[in-house]
């Protein structure tokens, strides 16, 4: 379990890094500036939401017998994709106040701090021997 918390940590560390550079390249290139930087936070913490959502329940499906953890993570996943059909869907609806190509990137950001915790956990790990 303590493996997995620093994994989240450093999945979490892997979506700033994405968020960070995508809320300033949308600030600039984007005309309504304030609903871009708005959207890129609203999928950000959506993103985040849903990492906590993963963790959890992994951390319960792993108490459990094959049949019903298997069962347990597909209706975990239902609801995460269902989620992040409403944070877009509001976003949409809202899209004077929350662009919804930043809040697709901000949510982008989950598939990409998976791609990037190997490499935000060699840094740290050189960063512990500095």
């Amino acid at each position: 379990m303590k493996k997995a918390k620093q994994i989240l940590k450093e999945m979490f560390a892997g979506l700033l890094v994405w968020l960070i550079p995508v809320l300033i390249i949308l600030v600039i290139v984007a005309g309504n500036k304030l609903a871009a930087a708005a959207g890129v936070l609203f999928g950000g913490m959506a993103a985040a939401g849903l990492l906590l959502h993963m963790f959890h329940h992994l951390d319960i499906a792993l108490s459990m017998d094959v049949k019903h953890a298997q069962k347990h993570m597909q209706f975990a996943t239902l609801k995460r994709f269902f989620f992040m059909a409403v944070v877009l869907a509001v976003s949409m609806a809202g899209y004077k106040y929350i662009h919804p190509a930043g809040t697709v990137l901000g949510l982008f950001g989950m598939k990409i701090s998976a791609y990037l915790q190997p490499v935000v956990h060699k840094m740290a790990g050189r960063i512990q021997r500095w």
